[in-house]
């Protein structure tokens, strides 16, 4: 338990060998006298009273609330000098801290830098509040205490949704509580009215189910597993879960029980939005390993053929196109980071077959993979460096790239579809230093900015020899 009183003196020095003899005054506030709660309420906000004495102005006054030897919280008292000074300190609301004793530190401090402390006990207590109640946006609902557990409320109501973004607020308790809200996609106190939690139950409509919260651990409910088009991820290992199953093209895909998922990048190559927080397939039939990465924030798709990632079949046209690049026909002084999902920043390829990207079969021979400027691919706006990308037949190897015609590039900005509108923007090369292992790739132009947040759809028709690359502006 933290015990401290310090009295830190800085000793006047006299200078000059003796040449000077005058004596220079030091002074050390102190706390003549205190006053706080004793007991309080987790949420609380206690008073605190201190008078100080002290000759040099003060600089601060500063109450620090300590719980098990761990600072849970700091309020600064504005102070010029000696004096009477009242505030308020507040005891945070945090999860899965027992009652108990704690401490608060009242500190002084001159305008010198000497400071006195003091240290206060208290005895910090969970409250057992009588109801809570959920905010949602069709109401509020009284959520009642758990008979058998203290800490655990809950309320059943049919709800007019199965997705119910909601805050849970406590009322105020005890003479010195506070009202505040639990809130967020991982739940703590003090919330704002932004920081909804994302509850979530498979369910018909209009049929009961059942919010519950406990105020002591936190854990809520319900709240649906991680899902892909209505399957589940199995438990996510070292921040990845995958599931390999079998998806129709134009097939609803929900992304369900993933909390943050506002924050996640979804790949629009193979995905499009419906508008209403679910997604279209965009790629044909068949057999999909989706990848998700909970650190990354993305889910990558990939076609297969049986147990094993998708080749490509130059007989048939079908199975699985690859993309990498990087660097394109021109190094320059950029960063090497110029392509990459779910961003060239966070996960570059930079050439290495490891990091093959998918595009999206669309049937027919046809392929497609779309990418964002100045986000999974380089925005192309500093002098003497270009991105490139090359297509591969193999998901991990370099070994079988497709030869390409570029019938349709863009020019000018925003990227009109003939020369009239400036200069290409993107053209047919050869990488630099070969890093495409012989693939003729498709480079941005030397300091011909793509513009900022553009998506440009990349299209391969591998029925032709060579193929064909289309590229147009989304």
């Amino acid at each position: 338990m933290r015990r401290k009183t310090k009295l830190f003196l800085l000793l006047g020095v006299s200078s000059g060998i003796y040449a000077c003899k005058e004596e220079v005054q030091i002074d050390t506030p102190s706390i003549t006298s205190y006053q706080t709660a004793e007991v309080a309420y987790m949420g609380d906000s206690i008073p605190v009273d201190i008078t100080i004495n002290g000759e040099y102005p003060i600089n601060t006054i500063k109450a620090t609330f300590f719980q098990n030897d761990q600072q849970i919280a700091e309020s600064i008292v504005p102070a010029n000098k000696a004096g009477i000074y009242s505030n308020k300190l507040l005891v945070p609301f945090i999860k899965d801290i027992a009652d108990g004793p704690a401490e608060i530190q009242l500190m002084v401090k001159n305008k010198n830098f000497n400071y006195t402390t003091v240290i206060v006990p208290i005895q910090v207590t969970r409250p057992k509040f009588p109801y809570l109640t959920l905010k949602t946006a069709y109401g509020d609902y009284k959520m009642e205490p758990v008979v058998g557990e203290p800490y655990k409320y809950a309320v059943t109501e049919a709800f007019p949704n199965t997705k119910l973004n909601a805050l849970i607020e406590a009322p105020a308790y005890g003479k010195n509580g506070n009202s505040f809200l639990f809130g967020g996609a991982s739940i703590s106190a003090y919330a704002t009215n932004k920081d909804s939690i994302p509850f979530q139950i498979v369910r018909a409509p209009g049929s009961t189910f059942t919010v519950s919260f406990d105020t002591r651990s936190f854990e809520a409910a319900p709240f649906l597993k991680p899902a892909f088009g209505g399957i589940e991820f199995p438990n996510f290992a070292n921040n990845i879960a995958v599931i390999e199953a079998e998806f129709k093209q134009n097939q609803p895909i929900g992304l369900d029980g993933i909390v943050d998922i506002a924050n996640w990048w979804i790949n629009p190559s193979f995905l499009s939005s419906n508008g209403d927080g679910t997604y279209k397939f965009r790629a044909i039939d068949g057999k999909y390993r989706i990848t998700a990465d909970q650190a990354l924030k993305y889910f990558k798709i990939e076609p297969m053929e049986g147990n094993a990632l998708a080749n490509f079949d130059p007989v048939s046209k079908t199975g699985g196109v690859w993309v990498n690049g990087g660097i394109g026909d021109s190094d320059g002084s950029a960063l090497k980071e110029r392509f990459g999902i779910p961003s060239m920043a966070a996960n570059p390829s930079l050439w290495n077959s490891e990091k093959n990207v998918a595009m999206a079969p669309l049937g027919n021979g046809i392929y497609q993979i779309k990418l964002i400027a100045n986000q999974t691919l380089f925005l192309s706006n500093v002098s003497g460096s270009t991105a490139g990308i090359a297509f591969y037949q193999n998901s991990r190897s370099f070994d079988n790239y497709f030869a390409l015609n570029l019938v349709q590039t863009l020019y000018g900005s925003p990227g009109q579809p003939t020369s009239a509108g400036g200069s290409a923007r993107f053209e047919l090369k050869t990488s630099s230093g070969n890093l495409s292992k012989g693939a003729p790739i498709i480079s941005t132009g030397s300091n011909r900015s793509l513009g900022a947040n553009r998506t440009y759809v990349f299209t391969l028709d591998t029925k032709v020899s060579p193929a064909a690359v289309t590229i147009t502006l989304e």
